[in-house]
């Protein structure tokens, strides 16, 4: 396909990169929708089930994961936002995120104290946290609630700080949601001990649920971690746009500067 009009690089709109949101989000309306009616299950106390977009890698996962969590923190949930390196703990990535979802919870709304008392517990389990884990750079003192999430167990702690961190939520009537990019880079015992609280959150009906995003192993890793977590989340697989979805993504930008594709005839000649 050919332009019939020259297109100003100065407002062409096409942008490639590396999880940079395209003009026309094509073919994605399904998963987007699943995403949204699972958060607003969870919300409202109702059975969710979390989301794990799997596919190899320049498929889009980035930039959809992007575009659902915007669109929840536009219907007021909180969102917390996590990039996984290699080398990083899990408890690392989640300490200074986490507290800044606390501190957006309690500007919510003026009512109750969990909200604050979630914030010492958190103050808690950093303390017992760098203990173990020596990546850990947080010089903000949280206080703490003795005797929660402060054990150095991470399993333990991690169940009963987001135990805490969903009863604010639920106080607030909103829910917090997780969204992790490379989630395959998350240690197994470290993966383990956070669906592990997650599914803590579920059975007891607190507004807490993630939505990941890595690799096609990761589904094996998941199982392996835990054997529920088959049930506790849903794997749809991102793969390459359809026909009419990447043409749509091609000249929907385009249309909206008054531009249009035409198709190019090509023709074959045999030279002697």
């Amino acid at each position: 396909m050919v332009t019939s009009l020259y297109m100003d690089p100065r407002t062409n709109p096409y942008a490639p990169g590396a999880g940079t949101i395209p003009p026309e989000l094509a073919g994605r309306d399904e998963i987007i929708e699943k995403a949204a009616i699972a958060l607003d299950r969870c919300r409202n106390g109702l059975a969710s089930r979390g989301l794990f977009l799997v596919g190899l890698r320049g498929v889009g996962k980035t930039v959809l994961l992007t575009r659902i969590s915007q669109n929840a923190e536009a219907n007021g949930f909180v969102v917390v936002s996590i990039e996984t390196p290699e080398k990083r703990s899990l408890p690392a990535l989640l300490i200074p995120t986490l507290r800044t979802a606390l501190l957006k919870l309690d500007r919510v709304a003026a009512v109750g104290d969990l909200g604050k008392r979630a914030l010492r517990v958190l103050g808690g389990f950093v303390g017992a946290m760098k203990l173990k884990y020596q990546d850990i750079e947080f010089g903000v003192d949280l206080g703490n609630e003795p005797g929660i999430a402060d054990s150095g167990d991470l399993e333990h702690d991690l169940v009963a700080l987001f135990t805490e961190v969903g009863r604010a939520a639920k106080e607030r009537k909103t829910a917090l949601i997780l969204f992790i990019d490379e989630i395959q880079y998350i240690k197994e015992d470290q993966f383990a001990a956070l669906i592990m609280a997650l599914h803590k959150c579920t059975q007891n009906q607190l507004p807490i649920t993630l939505v990941g995003a890595g690799l096609p192993q990761l589904v094996g890793l998941a199982g392996r971690a835990k054997s529920y977590a088959e049930r506790l989340f849903e794997y749809p697989e991102i793969g390459p746009l359809s026909e009419s979805a990447a043409r749509e993504a091609l000249e929907a930008p385009a249309l909206r500067l008054s531009i249009k594709y035409e198709k190019c005839c090509t023709h074959s000649s045999n030279i002697d």
